[in-house]
């Protein structure tokens, strides 16, 4: 549900690129304005090769971040891994990165323009685009996102810890609501109060153009989409919510805040989805909509064998908005073990370790939990159906 950008036209040919030097890992369009001094240009283009030779690493061992602006060129960061990757092809390296365009802003600022490309059956093809701004430090250039720069002029609003970045007006009473889902969650999961930073845009395509990223295939069409991150006990998100409709999903926001407490790593995605259904539905719909549905499911299917149909990943539900049955019937076993011991038996569940084939950790877990077993399953699920 997560994790999007405006077309951008490809008016160039990649025949035209030249001056590619082994050692580098950027390839220049020929035509680019580059600085007259040699020193100079030497230091901003050795700089963004070695920016982009370790944008794979993780964000803050990369020597070339801005380490004041890391947080938010976290978001840009995130977005940049993997650009080269052909997944059909399986080839890290399909997509080639080009240099098109170098702005000098003064003799310690520039804004630079990389393209991701490659030419499939003679036509060129453009698989991400990005925008950042490199800022001289010593003998080097290290570059950031220009979320800060492009939000300047914007207005702000501040509720407790959380404080809003809007251009024109803020809509309170979701902003409210917000706080109020936040708040919910992070005293069920006991995290740490974080500064809160939220970014009101009017859609994704916005979202994209203000945190530098200019195109990518992956996100075309996308329309109401956050992206977020965190860390020096700071949570920024810019949110790409339509605002004709709500400001946040609190869905999504479950998961966001959980991972301020437990790993990607280590979490069980059936039991984390789980518990994004029970305290913040899906699809827009409420938690007691999709139990209504959920039911539905169960009377039509009288002899449902719920076992297999976990194994499976079977959905309840499989329009458009997907909704599977595994979550479910973890939800309601996310209940029964909140009620009965606490929600810190329920974050042993959760951090169980990542989904796997025949879900042996999960089961290994629950059985240690709750009783519930593969033997059992089918009859402990009957059950806890039936009292829902």
């Amino acid at each position: 549900m997560l994790i999007i950008s405006h077309r951008l036209t490809l008016t160039f040919i990649l025949v035209s690129f030249t001056c590619f030097c082994s050692a580098q890992s950027v390839i220049i369009q020929s035509g680019i304005l580059l600085p007259k001094d040699t020193t100079t240009n030497n230091q901003v283009i050795t700089s963004l090769n070695g920016f982009l030779k370790q944008k794979e690493k993780p964000n803050n061992a990369n020597n070339f971040v801005l380490k004041e602006r890391l947080l938010e060129t976290e978001i840009l960061l995130d977005a940049m891994k993997g650009s080269g990757l052909s997944r059909k092809l399986k080839d890290s390296n399909y997509y080639k990165c080009y240099l098109t365009n170098l702005t000098r802003l003064d003799n310690d600022n520039f804004v630079a323009q990389i393209s991701y490309m490659s030419i499939d059956e003679h036509t060129p093809v453009l698989h991400a685009s990005y925008r950042l701004l490199a800022k001289r430090e010593g003998t080097q250039f290290c570059f950031y996102s220009p979320l800060k720069q492009n939000t300047i002029g914007w207005k702000t609003r501040k509720f407790n810890n959380i404080t809003y970045y809007f251009r024109d007006t803020i809509d309170i009473v979701n902003a409210k609501a917000y706080q109020k889902k936040v708040n919910f969650y992070d005293d069920k999961l006991k995290a740490p109060q974080q500064v809160v930073e939220v970014y009101l845009c009017d859609n994704f395509l916005e979202v994209q153009q203000l945190t530098g990223i200019e195109y990518m295939q992956d996100y075309a069409g996308y329309k109401t989409i956050n992206l977020d991150t965190r860390g020096n006990n700071t949570t920024l998100v810019v949110n790409g919510w339509n605002s004709e409709t709500r400001r946040f999903d609190p869905h999504d926001l479950w998961h966001a805040r959980l991972r301020i407490i437990l790993s990607p790593g280590v979490i069980n995605r059936p039991v984390d989805e789980a518990c994004a259904y029970l305290y913040g539905g899906s699809w827009g719909f409420t938690w007691n909509e999709i139990l209504a549905q959920f039911k539905k499911y169960v009377s039509d299917n009288p002899n449902a064998d719920w076992l297999k149909l976990y194994l499976d990943g079977s959905n309840f539900v499989g329009t458009d908005k997907t909704l599977k049955i595994s979550y479910m019937l973890n939800a309601l076993i996310v209940q029964k073990i909140e009620k009965e011991k606490g929600f810190p038996v329920v974050m042993e569940l959760l951090g169980c370790g990542k989904k796997e084939p025949g879900d042996e950790n999960y089961f290994k877990a629950l059985d240690k939990l709750t009783g519930i077993n593969k033997t059992n399953f089918n009859l402990k699920m009957q059950e806890l159906i039936k009292g829902s």
